[in-house]
């Protein structure tokens, strides 16, 4: 029997490290200290490192769907750093409203021909 695979899985599995990696690399590229991020984001610095040799979050999910948002989120985080928690959540927010989830859902689920309906969007994975 497969497992049912939920949406809020895919939200943990691939989107949020997704977002993490993300603005980790690009916060190391606008200056912080590996050891800086690392802290901010309450992760190793062996986390970030994963990240930026790609051993870690590997999957590219966004395709540049939401680069603008990231880097809006990176300006914002460097201008103070407490807002790192409410701009993951916007951007979570903005992948979900872009059919994100539900895509990757679509791609990942063992279930796809029970055709369940997506409790995200209603689609049928």
């Amino acid at each position: 029997m497969q497992k049912l695979i939920f949406p809020q899985e895919i939200e943990v599995w691939y989107v949020l490290p997704a977002i993490r990696k993300q603005l980790a690399v690009k916060l190391v590229e606008k200056g912080l200290a590996q050891k800086e991020v690392a802290k901010l984001m309450n992760l190793t610095e062996a986390a970030i490192s994963q990240y930026k040799k790609e051993k870690r979050a590997k999957e590219e999910i966004f395709c540049g769907e939401i680069e603008k948002e990231m880097e809006h989120s990176v300006k914002v985080i460097l201008q103070d750093h407490d807002k790192l928690y409410s701009e993951i959540v916007r951007l979570n927010k903005i992948v979900k409203d872009k059919g994100i989830v539900c895509k990757l859902h679509k791609e990942k689920s063992p279930l796809e021909k029970k055709h369940l309906p997506c409790v995200n969007c209603g689609y049928h994975v």
